[in-house]
């Protein structure tokens, strides 16, 4: 928690949204950036050294000046929302000429590459910068684009679907996480951590909040990430 910091009287960043029908899209309702309209992050001089970086979804500003504080990082991988697709559009296209990698969903990829087609729209996001993107698209899994591969994945097949809130920034970082762990950062790496990214957002919709998360455990994982394999192994 070195790098928190805590301003007198400010309040946190506020999103309030809606989920109907299949809950796979969430509506926005309300965006409060609070501390985040005046944050001028300060990088402490022992993260600056570190390989893997996972840029959250914020201010492309707030991104850039994270970015520019790095020193030689293995891996950059970046998320984003319609939100600075709308009224940030040019710090987020510098960020993305600085990230080795871009996680957003379907439709703000549709917005952000102004392509209808998926297929299209991977490939108009991939001349932006990043080496690959990976395109979230909720209940049917995820989309790897890259110069070297297509890959395609579904999500983890569930009957019950309690809270979809935080699926994607989990899947991101389950992503991040296994290849963190195994030190590389190719293609082929990329799409094995996508498998444990989406186990992961798998165990946070299955229940409220943080709740299930916060009991898991490597071992129930990497079980669910062995079924994972063999639902989509061909025969």
């Amino acid at each position: 928690l070195a790098g928190v910091e805590v301003p007198t009287g400010g309040k946190t960043f506020h999103w309030a949204g809606r989920y109907e029908g299949t809950m796979d899209q969430a509506e926005t309702l309300a965006t409060d950036l609070n501390v985040l309209e005046t944050f001028d992050p300060k990088v402490p001089e022992g993260w600056k050294q570190c390989p893997y970086v996972f840029l959250a979804n914020t201010d492309p500003a707030i991104q850039l000046r994270v970015v520019e504080q790095l020193k030689a990082p293995k891996l950059v991988v970046m998320d984003t929302m319609n939100l600075w697709i709308d009224i940030a559009r040019d710090n987020l296209m510098k960020v993305l000429q600085k990230v080795d990698g871009l996680v957003i969903n379907d439709a703000e990829a549709r917005m952000l590459s102004g392509e209808s087609n998926l297929i299209a729209a991977g490939k108009a996001l991939l001349r932006f910068g990043p080496r690959f993107v990976i395109l979230k698209k909720g209940e049917h899994g995820s989309f790897l684009f890259s110069e070297d591969r297509l890959f395609g994945l579904p999500s983890y097949p569930l009957e019950t679907v309690v809270d979809p809130t935080g699926a994607g920034d989990s899947f991101a970082g389950g992503t991040m996480g296994y290849l963190a762990s195994v030190q590389e950062a190719g293609v082929d790496d990329v799409c094995r951590a996508m498998v444990h990214g989406t186990i992961v957002a798998s165990y946070t919709v299955s229940d409220f909040s943080l709740d299930r998360l916060a009991s898991l455990d490597r071992p129930t994982l990497d079980a669910r990430a062995t079924e994972m394999l063999d639902f989509v192994r061909v025969p």
